[in-house]
C-alpha cells in the first residue's frame, strides 16, 4: 500500500477502525501535536545516552499508544482493545513521576529557565520538547472526555514535568 492514497485530498484524514475526521478538527490537531511532540522528543534523544535516552525512548512507545487512543473514533473502544492497542494508564503516569522524583532528588525550584542560556544543545532540544508537550497537553484538554480520557491528559502534564527536569539537567544527559 502507497503511503500517497489521495484520501486526504479533500480535507479529511483516516482515524482507526474506517472513522474520518476533518484535518482541522480539534482531534486531528491534539493528535498533530502529540506526533509533532514524538518527532522533538526524537531529536534530544538522537544526543542522550543512558538511562536517560531508554527513558526517553519509553516515553515515545507511550506517545505512540496515545496517538492511538486519540484516533480511535467515538464509539470504537471496543474495537480497540480487541485489536489489542494499548492505552495509557495509571502505571505509566506513576512511572513518569518516579522518573522525575528521581531526577529532582532532594532539589527545589530555582527559578525560570531560560533556554539556550545553559545546557548546550541538549538543554535547547529538551526545553522545544517540553513547550510542544505543553501545547500538546492544551489540544488534548479540548477533548471531550469520549475523545481523550483523564489518564491521557494527565500524561502529557506530568511528561512536561520531567521535560523541564531534564533540560534543567541536561549537562548530565548527553554523550
Amino acid at each position: 500500500m502507497s503511503i500517497t492514497t489521495k484520501r486526504g485530498d479533500e480535507g479529511f484524514t483516516d482515524l482507526l477502525f474506517g472513522g474520518k475526521a476533518a484535518k482541522g478538527s480539534e482531534q486531528i490537531e491534539a493528535l498533530g501535536a502529540v506526533d509533532e511532540l514524538n518527532a522533538v522528543l526524537g531529536m534530544a534523544r538522537v544526543v542522550m545516552v543512558g538511562e536517560v535516552a531508554e527513558m526517553v525512548d519509553e516515553v515515545q512507545k507511550n506517545l505512540v499508544n496515545l496517538m492511538g487512543e486519540l484516533a480511535m473514533p467515538v464509539g470504537k473502544e471496543k474495537e480497540y482493545d480487541r485489536a489489542g492497542f494499548k492505552r495509557i494508564e495509571e502505571g505509566d503516569l506513576s512511572r513518569l513521576e518516579g522518573w522525575s522524583s528521581g531526577l529532582e532528588g532532594e532539589g527545589r525550584f530555582r527559578g525560570w529557565l531560560r533556554p539556550g542560556a545553559s545546557g548546550g544543545e541538549l538543554a535547547a532540544r529538551l526545553h522545544l520538547a517540553r513547550t510542544v508537550a505543553r501545547r500538546a497537553e492544551r489540544r488534548v484538554w479540548g477533548l471531550s472526555e469520549e475523545l481523550a480520557s483523564f489518564p491521557v491528559k494527565i500524561f502529557l502534564n506530568r511528561l512536561s514535568d520531567l521535560l523541564w527536569l531534564m533540560a534543567d539537567q541536561s549537562g548530565e544527559l548527553s554523550e
